[in-house]
C-alpha cells in the first residue's frame, strides 16, 4: 500500500483539493483520510459538473475515493447531512474512528457569537475551537454513546452543552430566539441519526486499499502554537498526525506533498506576511473563483511568498520523510525556475484545472 500526505504549506487555500483529486484520479481503490481539523476546511476542485467544495468529505470523492475520519478530525453531523445530499458522486464507504470528537449546534453558534461580540472575522463558524475547549473543560460523551441514549436524554445532554456556554458567554438579543429554539436540538438529533446510519466505525489498520491519501486541513502557518491564539487553528497542520496514524499500517511507500501557490493567501483577520494587493503580485492573479467573500471569514487577502522561508518550514515539518512540492496557480505567476532551484523536482498545476 502507498501513502500520500497532502499538506498546505502556508495559511490554507493553497489548492490541496486539486492535488488530492489529481492523485486520486490516477489511482484506483483509494481511501481518503480526513486527517485533522473539521468541517471548517473548504477544499475545491473544478469538474465538468462545475466547482465542488469538500468540507466533510475527501476531495477524492468525485473520483471514487472512500472517506475516513481520523481520531484527529471533528465530526459535524449538520454539515455532513448538507454536504452528503449535495454530492454528485457519493463515496461507497464512509468510515470513522470511534474516538472522533463531534460538534453540536451550540458549539457553532457560540463560535459565531464570540466572533460577533469581538467584531472579528477569523473563523468559519464551525465551532472547532469551542468544541475542543468544551471537551477539555467538562464531561463529554462519544458520538456512539450519544446515539445510544433515548431521545429525552439526548435533549438533556444537548441542553447541558447549551448551559455550559450560557455560563460564560452573553447571548445577544438578536441570537436569543435561535439559541433557545427547541427545534435546534431535535433537528440536530435527526442529523446525528443520518450520519450514524451512513458511517461505519473502523480501525484504520483493518482497511485494505491500494492507496491511502491523507488530506490535511489548513496550512503550516496556521499550526497550533499552544497559545490559543485567535488566528491559528487548534490542530497540528503538518505531518505529525498522519505519521501517528501510519504507525500500525503496512505501508511500503510514504510521500508527503506540500502544496503552495506562487504567492501567499489568507482569509479574514490575522497576520499575513508581506501582504499586498493582488494586482501588484502579478497582472495574471485574478479574483479567486473558489474563495469568494463570506461574512464569517472576511476578505480573501494576498501576500508575497518567500521561497527560502517556504523551504525552511517544509523541511522542518517533513524531517526524514521524502516529500514533493506541489505548486498550483502556475499560470498566474511564473516562478517555476525559482522553485526548482530550491526544491529540485516541482509538480505544477494551472488554474482553472478541470479534473
Amino acid at each position: 500500500m502507498k501513502a500520500r500526505i497532502i499538506i498546505g504549506a502556508n495559511y490554507g487555500d493553497e489548492g490541496k483539493g486539486t492535488v488530492v483529486a489529481t492523485y486520486t484520479s490516477k489511482s484506483t481503490n483509494v481511501l481518503n483520510v480526513l486527517t485533522n481539523g473539521g468541517a471548517q476546511r473548504g477544499h475545491s476542485i473544478l469538474t465538468k459538473d462545475g466547482n465542488i467544495t469538500f468540507q466533510h468529505f475527501g476531495s477524492g470523492t468525485y473520483h471514487g475515493a472512500d472517506s475516513y475520519y481520523s481520531r484527529f478530525y471533528i465530526l459535524n453531523p449538520m454539515q455532513f447531512v448538507m454536504e452528503y445530499d449535495s454530492l454528485i458522486v457519493k463515496p461507497q464507504h464512509i468510515y470513522r474512528d470511534k474516538l472522533c470528537r463531534w460538534s453540536t449546534p451550540y458549539d457553532s453558534m457560540a463560535n459565531l457569537i464570540s466572533e460577533e461580540l469581538q467584531d472579528r472575522q477569523c473563523s468559519c463558524g464551525m465551532g472547532i475551537w469551542n468544541t475542543i475547549k468544551r471537551y477539555n473543560s467538562c464531561p463529554t460523551t462519544s458520538f456512539d454513546e450519544f446515539i445510544a441514549m433515548d431521545d429525552s436524554n439526548k435533549i438533556k445532554y444537548l441542553y447541558s452543552i447549551r448551559t455550559y456556554y450560557e455560563n460564560s458567554l452573553p447571548i445577544p438579543d438578536n441570537w436569543k430566539s435561535t439559541w433557545s429554539s427547541p427545534n435546534i436540538a431535535t433537528h440536530f438529533i435527526n442529523d446525528c441519526y443520518f450520519m450514524f446510519n451512513l458511517t461505519t466505525v473502523k480501525d484504520l489498520k483493518t482497511l485494505s486499499y491500494n492507496e491511502i491519501i491523507f488530506e490535511n486541513g489548513q496550512g503550516l502557518l496556521l499550526c497550533d502554537t499552544g497559545k490559543d491564539t485567535y488566528d491559528t487553528t487548534p490542530s497540528n497542520t503538518g505531518i505529525k498526525y498522519s505519521l501517528e496514524l501510519l504507525k500500525d499500517l503496512e505501508v511500503s511507500d510514504i510521500t508527503a506533498h506540500y502544496v503552495t501557490r506562487p504567492y501567499l493567501t489568507r482569509h479574514g483577520d490575522g497576520y499575513l506576511d508581506q501582504e499586498i494587493n493582488r494586482k501588484y503580485i502579478s497582472s495574471s492573479v485574478n479574483e479567486d473563483r473558489t474563495n469568494q467573500y463570506n461574512k464569517n471569514q472576511g476578505e480573501f487577502r494576498f501576500g508575497l511568498l518567500d521561497v527560502s522561508s517556504l523551504h525552511n518550514r517544509i523541511a522542518a515539518d517533513a524531517k526524514s520523510i521524502k516529500y514533493e512540492l506541489e505548486v498550483t496557480h502556475c499560470d498566474e505567476m511564473d516562478r517555476i525556475t525559482e522553485f526548482k532551484q530550491v526544491f529540485g523536482k516541482v509538480n505544477t498545476y494551472d488554474t482553472p484545472l478541470i479534473l
